[in-house]
C-alpha cells in the first residue's frame, strides 16, 4: 500500500495532483514532480493499490520538516489513505530528527489535520509568498 514514489510513478502522480481542482499550477515546470521527488531525499511516498491512490511529499529542512504536498484520489477519500500517508511521513521526519512539521493547509483541509493533533502555527506569523517569475536578475 505505502511506498516510497519513484520516478517511473511521476505519471500516476502527476494525473492525482490534476484530479484536484486548483491544486495543479499553470506556473509550474513540466518537471515539478521530478525535481520534487529528488528533493524530498526519499520522504515522498505513494499510496498504490492497483494504481496510484494518494500521494505525500515531506522535507527535512534541517530546523524542521515541511509537507508540501498531499493528495488522495476523490473515490478514495474517508478510507484513512491521507491519515497513514501524513503518520508515515511523520515518522519517517522524526526518525530523521525533526520535531516538528509545518504543512500549507487548504481550509476545506484543516478539520482533517487537527484530528492528527495538528495545530494552527500562531497568530504572529502569516504566510507570504512572491512570484519568483517577475523577477529575473
Amino acid at each position: 500500500m505505502i511506498r516510497q514514489a519513484t520516478m517511473q510513478d511521476i505519471t500516476g502522480i502527476s494525473s492525482l495532483i490534476r484530479t484536484e481542482p486548483g491544486m495543479w499550477q499553470d506556473a509550474w515546470a513540466d518537471n515539478v514532480i521530478n525535481r520534487a521527488l529528488k528533493s524530498s531525499n526519499g520522504l515522498a511516498f505513494v499510496w498504490d493499490n492497483c494504481g496510484i491512490l494518494g500521494f505525500v511529499c515531506g522535507h527535512d529542512v534541517g530546523f524542521r520538516g515541511y509537507l508540501s504536498e498531499l493528495v488522495v484520489a476523490t473515490h478514495a477519500r474517508r478510507k484513512g489513505i491521507g491519515r497513514q500517508l501524513v503518520m508515515h511521513v511523520q515518522g519517517e521526519l522524526t526518525k530523521r530528527g525533526c520535531h516538528h512539521v509545518m504543512a500549507d493547509i487548504w481550509h476545506g483541509a484543516e478539520p482533517f489535520y487537527e484530528s492528527l493533533g495538528w495545530v494552527p502555527v500562531s497568530n504572529m506569523v502569516s504566510l507570504r509568498k512572491k512570484d519568483l517569475r517577475i523577477y529575473h536578475q
